[in-house]
Order: C-alpha cells, then structure tokens, then sequence
C-alpha cells in the first residue's frame, strides 16, 4: 500500500487526456474531482467476460450445488436457517451476532469511511445503467451532485477501508506517505491487531430498495496481497466483523425508514474470475452468445442456472445477508438473476466504442407463507446431508476472494 506522488498524478492526468487507459485510482481513472483524495490500492486485473471461457463440469455442478443450498437456508425459519448451517446456538440460528447500524464497532475493529466522490460514483446514468434501474424501480441517479451538493437522486455510495489514509508517516512532510497497512494497529479487549487493507465500496438506495456492490476486498483477501501483510491471516488475526454482508447491512438500516424493503441487490461491472466463467456458462447452456442491455438476459432462481449465480463469489453475499436477517426483513429470497451490460451511448463521441460490462441485478421477494420451511419439516437424515456438510464453510467463512469489481469510467 503506498500513497501515489506527484508526479504520478501529472502522468496519470496526462494518459488521461490522451485517451490512454490508467492504473484505477480513487475508483476511477482521474480521481473524480474529490478534492485531491486519491485511493491508494492495490488493483488486480479480473476476468472480462467471453462466451469462449466458461465453467468447466466440475466447477458448475460445484456453484448449482451451492446455490441450490443457499435457496434452502432463504427459505427456512431462522431455526430452520441455523439447522441447515450446523449452528451450534439452542436453538440453532442463522442471526448475525451484529445488530443495528454497528458505527461504535465497525471504529473498534479499525474500519473507517473514507471521503468518496459521492456525486459522479453513484451516477448510474452517467455509467449507463440507467434504463436497468428503471427497469428495476430505482432511480439511476445519485443523492449528490458533483460538487456535493444534495441533487434529485435516491443513490447514496459509501468505501469502507480497513486502512486509514490519514494515518501517516510524517505529517508535516510536504506529501506524506500513509503508514504500511500492517504498521496500522488498533486494540479490541485489549488484544492488538493489524488492519488488513480491505475495502468496501457500494451504493444503497433505502428509497427504491436496493444495495449496489461496486468494489469489494474482503480481509481475508487483502492481506496476502504484498502490499499488505504478504501471506494468509492465522487463525485470530482478522478482525471479527468483516464480512460484507454485515457491513452492507450496517448502512442499509441507517436512518432507514422502511428496511423491509430490500428488492434487488446489484453487481456493478463484475470481474469476479469464477463468477464471470458462471455467467458464461449459463449463457451457453440456454443458447445465449452475448451480453444485451436492459432487460438483458434473467435466469428463475430454481433453475440451474440461478442456482449458480446465487452461489457464486457474487450471490453469496447477498443470500447470506437475507438469510442472516430474517428478523428484521422477514423471510426473503432471491427470485431471479438478471445480466445485463451497458446501454450505448445515444449520441457517441468519434471514435467512443460501446461498453459491454458485466453486471449482475438480484431480484428479492416475500418467500410465500406456505413455502417457508420451518424446523420440524426437516428430515432428521438431513442433517448430515450433502449440502448440509459441503456448504457449511460458504457461511463461516464468507467467500475470502470478494474483489469483484474495478472501474474503467
């Protein structure tokens, strides 16, 4: 993790210009008017979606198996929900341990908001999208305007860092270098332990009822990445709220006036390697070549295919936060999936090719009442079922590889 020099932001500035692609910095490729705030993280590349490189047999089987699970803990009690993940609570449950809007523990276990060009990151619109949140009843536009200001949008879009950018070397050096993330210690009951360089990046729309992930790197992740630690966490290092399910929920329930109404939960331009091969497979076995804007192509939610996409590094997220919040939403599910890609541009610029990003839309509904899967419909032989033994990790450990976003706009 470093911070990015001047004359680094003079060159970046210049690629900019010319049209040149540039490393992604501060969510996008000019550093968004924010005020000089820069986001110094370390990128990836990701996989860019093509019909040719799909899932393979066992990959597939792998991830409908998954979802297939998943479908059943959404549609339990939470009883039932915490019977299938082997919860070890009397009785079982599938609550997370994180209730309300969590501020005073996400400060103890070292995460921190960081300033966000909240204005052009949340314009869905302006990226394009904007016939598929309509389509969706949400409002494509963001709460703010460029310069700040509240405008006539419902999107609102948050990064949550596991590093501080304010916690630096030298402060009174001209540009100051942030400390390395593994220099960054805080304390829980008494217990000292090292931020991870996580991040999370997402939208929430309380008004029409969603929650758009944009960029995600779960600390699990984050800390093998040289940058950072350079290896995997041992047992007790990471910090125990740090899932993104817990962190999305931390923001949705905020001053939220009717948090029962979670609709759709979107990926916006997924890179996510497994992910994207999924969606690739799915396209394949219905006979599909390529991805379409609005209304793009949905798959049910009880099909193969959805199955999949629910159990996915992307699905799974989403699924374990609808089935870990039962109590404040009810008992939900997810109905379908939905891909789509950008819309064209109405008048494009000589030159300007298309964008054909990957994005993902899940769409959540009530579980009828007579579909609901209580505790005693369960067979005593299921317990030690399949699903019940393979999948039981996919909750206790949410999905490590959760960067699945990167921004080109």
């Amino acid at each position: 993790m470093r911070l990015i020099t001047l004359s680094a932001v003079v060159a970046l500035t210049a690629k900019a210009a010319s049209g040149e692609a540039v490393p992604v910095v501060s969510g996008s490729d000019d550093a968004r008017r924010s005020g000089g705030s820069f986001n110094f993280r370390h990128e990836t590349a990701g996989l860019d979606f093509d019909i040719e490189n799909f899932a393979d047999d066992d990959m597939w089987k792998k991830y409908v198996e998954k979802g297939e699970h998943l479908n059943c803990v959404m549609d339990a009690t939470d009883a039932g929900a915490g019977f299938l993940i082997e919860d070890t609570r009397k009785p079982p449950s599938a609550a997370s341990p994180w209730q309300g809007d969590i501020q005073v523990q996400l400060a103890a276990w070292g995460w921190h908001e960081r300033d966000y060009d909240k204005g052009w990151e949340c314009d869905f619109e302006r990226m394009r999208l904007g016939a598929a949140f309509n389509g969706l009843g949400l409002n494509a536009k963001s709460r703010y305007e460029d310069d700040g200001e509240l405008g006539d949008g419902d999107n609102d879009c948050f990064s949550i860092t596991h590093y501080d950018q304010e916690d630096v070397k030298d402060p009174d050096a001209e540009w100051p270098d942030m400390k390395p993330v593994k220099e960054q210690k805080y304390k829980v009951k008494g217990k000292e332990y090292m931020r991870t360089g996580a991040y999370y990046e997402f939208a929430i729309n309380n008004k029409g009822g969603g929650i758009i992930a944009r960029n995600l790197l779960s600390p699990a992740t984050a800390v093998i990445d040289s940058a950072n630690w350079g290896r995997k966490a041992n047992e007790g290092e990471l910090p125990d709220l740090r899932f993104a399910s817990d962190i999305f929920w931390a923001y949705w329930i905020r001053g939220n006036p009717n948090a029962k109404n979670l609709r759709v939960y979107g990926a916006e331009n997924v890179v996510n390697d497994e992910t994207v091969l999924l969606v690739a497979r799915a396209f394949r076995n219905t006979e599909l070549t390529k991805l379409a804007p609005w209304p793009g192509n949905s798959f049910e939610a009880n099909t193969n295919e959805g199955k999949a996409l629910i159990g996915s590094p992307i699905g799974t997220s989403i699924a374990r936060l609808l089935a870990s919040r039962k109590a404040e939403l009810g008992i939900k599910h997810i109905t379908k999936v939905t891909i789509v890609t950008n819309e064209a541009p109405k008048k494009p610029k000589f030159g300007q090719r298309p964008r054909e990003d990957l994005h993902i839309f899940f769409q959540i509904a009530d579980v009828p009442a007579e579909e609901v899967t209580k505790p005693d419909e369960e067979k005593p032989e299921e317990k030690e079922s399949r699903h019940a033994r393979r999948f039981t990790y996919a909750w206790r450990e949410e999905r490590a590889d959760l960067r699945v976003h990167t921004f080109r706009y």
